[in-house]
């Protein structure tokens, strides 16, 4: 078996199993934490409120914001970027031709807009990545209070990034045949895993990264959601 088979036809499932199981390992810990009932002044007065204070928090980082504004700026920008680098790597798997159609725009000017927003979401990512890296670095009390898991995370997340921005700007990268590939592996069916060894070094890393979630830090995304319900409930 070639590396490159394992990469892009066998690791895959692989990739999805070990994270559906981690994914549910910590759901079912957060449940069972024996987490109790945190009064707060002044308290939501109604459980839209409490979303409200939530939604708050996990969309424009409100209590990072009162804290460090600097740390803030390069944290907010950098999961906005990641945001859209996600949504855009939706249309590598499919495309929604209806949706375009209603909004009047044809394959030849999605493709352009799909280029330019992910392009600069891209560099952007790897700008704003590199900065909170080098903080860690530099900045005595931030280094004092990481460890290698904070390092990890960042290196891992950079070189997904700067694969993924070679592969757009500096190699040919054939969409159909990528979107053929992948609705070959969801339907569980034997495709040709695509030969371009950027593709398969960045789509590599992106199984390390995503196995590597449900068990690092990465989850306080969904995590975010159970803490900040405990904190702001009644």
């Amino acid at each position: 078996m070639s590396a490159a088979h394992f990469v892009g036809a066998v690791l895959p499932y692989i990739t999805g199993v070990v994270f559906l199981l981690g994914i549910v390992y910590r759901i079912n810990r957060w449940n069972k934490a024996n987490a109790g009932k945190i009064p707060l002044f002044p308290s939501a007065a109604a459980p839209a409120d409490k979303w409200k204070q939530i939604l708050r928090e996990v969309l424009i980082f409100r209590t990072l914001f009162d804290g460090n504004k600097p740390l803030w700026a390069g944290a907010w920008v950098f999961h906005v970027a990641l945001a859209l680098i996600l949504l855009g790597h939706v249309r590598v798997v499919t495309d929604f031709p209806l949706l375009w159609s209603r909004l009047g725009l044809n394959d030849a000017r999605i493709d352009g807009i799909s280029f330019i927003v992910g392009g600069a979401a891209g560099l952007i990512l790897l700008g704003m990545g590199t900065y909170l890296l080098f903080r860690r670095f530099v900045v005595l009390r931030v280094r004092e209070i990481s460890n290698i898991e904070d390092y990890v995370c960042l290196v891992l997340i950079l070189a997904i990034v700067a694969t993924g921005d070679f592969l757009r700007f500096g190699t040919a990268f054939d969409l159909n045949q990528t979107r053929e590939y992948f609705a070959g592996l969801l339907t569980f069916r034997t495709v040709a895993v695509p030969s371009n060894p950027c593709f398969l070094l960045h789509f590599f890393l992106g199984q390390v990264l995503i196995m590597y979630v449900p068990f690092s830090k990465f989850l306080h995304i969904p995590g975010v959601f159970y803490s900040k319900s405990l904190l702001y409930q009644q």
